[in-house]
């Protein structure tokens, strides 16, 4: 099911705009989504790296995986609710 879908990565930062000087000016990445002052999506290759905000930037308790499903988002709920 999750096999053959990208895998997105996700960072916490504790300030969200030093990142985007970061990502965007000192990476190059380009910035091709925003959620206020909580998430940016920067273009990365054929990919997106999420960067968002998180009191626990820097801990164990702040990691993440996202996996793209489009529209098989409600499918791949059900399968998983099943399998736990």
């Amino acid at each position: 099911m999750l096999a053959n879908k990208d895998a997105v990565a996700n960072v916490a930062v504790k300030d969200l705009q030093r990142a985007r000087k970061f990502y965007e000016g000192t990476l190059g990445l380009t910035p091709v989504h925003e959620e206020g002052e909580e998430v940016i999506v920067f273009k990365s290759g054929s990919t997106v790296l999420n960067v968002y905000r998180s009191r626990y930037a820097g801990t164990n308790k702040a990691t993440a995986v996202t996996w793209a499903l489009g529209d098989e988002l409600d499918a791949a709920v059900r399968t998983l609710k099943r399998r736990v």
